[in-house]
């Protein structure tokens, strides 16, 4: 056998130099608001909180979202770190 059969001519090399093909960009996610309906479930399920003016921590939040979804609600759709985020801001509203 040759040497010649194993290696890659010139050419051969030339076609693959700058041939990647690029990722197209991923699209920011936007954030979405809460519905009223979210809003009501929260001040329901978190009273409590929101009279104290304090958050509640995430196993607090991972039961209520368990509620929810039993009851048909719609909080559990939504991740805790929001949740928290909006009782938090609701907190602040009342200030």
């Amino acid at each position: 056998m040759d040497e010649d059969d194993h290696a890659i001519s010139d050419e051969d090399e030339e076609e693959f130099v700058g041939k990647r093909k690029r990722k197209p960009p991923k699209k920011a996610a936007k954030p979405k608001k809460f519905t009223e309906v979210e809003t009501e479930e929260i001040k329901t399920y978190f009273s409590e909180y929101l009279k104290s003016g304090i958050c509640p921590r995430k196993p607090k939040v991972e039961d209520a979202k368990q509620k929810s979804r039993k009851k048909n609600g719609h909080i559990w759709k939504r991740s805790s770190d929001k949740i928290i985020k909006k009782i938090s801001a609701m907190n602040h509203k009342k200030k």
